[in-house]
């Protein structure tokens, strides 16, 4: 950007120099009462005002200078696109309009040009005696000319139509947001600062002045060359004078089109790396956002403990169907289920340590549930295996072994 305002203006630094003393006179004082925190909270660099020249830097508003330096997240990127905010060129849209426009009527061709000739040859006449006509022969010629004017131009506006629709959905694709179309006070009184020199207003500054010196450029230089030819349209009949000037104005609008293709593909980036920018946070809001997206951290670890609690109590509740609980004495309980025709291993349906180990333990005292001492089957069940799953096979001998010591379970599966 500096260096395209230094090829342009031909200016040294990245300041533009603002001569509106002579308008305002002591400008300095109209800010300080009108925007008492314009200094503050406006600008990213205060406005310097000597010799009579305002002086504003060029990275006015940029985000770093406002704080923003933390790059956006996916909710903030979601909720603009809920709002209809997406990095968009409408030069995009327009360009290729006028090259969809102006394809149709290269293809059209001839074809074009004679139904253009008979429409003129038609209404002409008659534009020229309205006066005589009354009320009634004027809807008529009204009418008909409206319908033939369409006639000749429909397929012109269809493809303008599905260029201006394939325009905007290459760069946002498919999206539709009701919100967009609310009504919103800033768009009718815009921010102050939208006022005042910044990345935005000097870029279409400089894409303006480009647009019509290039345009102007390769009209002149297209133009030139059918100058003579145009000059003697009077002497032709209407359909060389029409073809002359309908191929002259396609040279003319295509090429425009070429150059203001590129153009627009320059300000998609520009108003992309502009959107990118306007979307980052101060660290505060990305801590906020951030703290609001996975909970406050006391209620999130006051969730999971009720979680917790709710797991380990559905558990104790499966402890009295237990067929034996397996413990170290000191540190671990497990207990250990076996259905026949259900499972094809024992399952462990509670588990715990320390004092849940001591709860497990109580709760197949009272429901005379075998507790079985064996430390290092306890330790490596407990890290080994979840609860609701079946014991992998290297545990199978062992646990077997505990079992078939038992009565009650031997009674169960008809070993007795």
């Amino acid at each position: 950007m500096k260096e395209w305002i230094k090829f342009v203006f031909g200016w040294d630094n990245t300041e533009i120099i603002i001569w509106i003393k002579s308008l305002f006179g002591d400008f300095e004082s109209f800010l300080n009462v009108t925007f008492p925190n314009l200094q503050s909270e406006t600008l990213a660099k205060p406005v310097c005002f000597s010799s009579g020249y305002y002086e504003i830097d060029l990275q006015l508003f940029a985000a770093a200078d406002e704080g923003r330096t933390e790059p956006p997240s996916e909710r903030r990127r979601r909720e603009e696109k809920e709002k209809g905010n997406v990095p968009k060129s409408n030069e995009v849209a327009s360009t290729l309009v006028l090259l969809g426009g102006t394809g149709v009527l290269f293809i059209l061709g001839d074809t074009f040009i004679r139904n253009t000739a008979i429409f003129i040859k038609k209404y002409l006449p008659m534009g020229m005696k309205l006066d005589r006509f009354g009320a009634e022969e004027f809807r008529v010629i009204l009418a008909g000319v409206s319908r033939d004017f369409f006639n000749l131009l429909w397929p012109v506006l269809a493809i303008t139509v599905v260029f201006a629709i394939v325009g905007n959905v290459v760069q946002v694709g498919f999206m539709f947001s009701p919100r967009a179309l609310s009504f919103r006070l800033d768009r009718i009184t815009p921010n102050f600062k939208r006022v005042l020199p910044n990345r935005q207003t000097l870029f279409n500054l400089v894409k303006s002045l480009a647009k019509v010196v290039l345009i102007g450029v390769i009209s002149y230089i297209l133009i030139s060359g059918d100058f003579l030819k145009v000059l003697l349209t009077g002497n032709m009949g209407m359909m060389q004078a029409i073809s002359l000037i309908t191929y002259s104005g396609f040279k003319i609008m295509m090429a425009a089109g070429l150059l203001l293709l590129g153009i627009a593909v320059a300000d998609f980036f520009f108003q992309k790396s502009e959107f990118e920018e306007s979307l980052k946070q101060t660290p505060s809001e990305a801590k906020r956002e951030m703290k609001e997206d996975s909970g406050d951290p006391v209620m999130k670890n006051r969730r999971m403990q009720l979680a917790r609690d709710m797991m380990q109590g559905n558990m104790l509740r499966e402890v009295p169907k237990a067929d034996v609980v397996i413990t170290n004495p000191t540190h671990y309980s497990v207990a250990l289920s076996y259905e026949m025709g259900r499972d094809s291993a024992p399952r462990v349906i509670a588990k715990g340590e320390n004092r849940l180990a001591l709860e497990i333990r109580r709760i197949a005292r009272e429901n005379d549930v075998p507790i079985v001492e064996s430390p290092k089957q306890a330790r490596l069940l407990y890290a080994q295996v979840e609860v609701g799953e079946e014991i992998p096979q290297e545990f199978f001998q062992a646990v077997v072994q505990i079992l078939i010591t038992l009565e009650k379970f031997k009674k169960k599966v008809g070993m007795a």
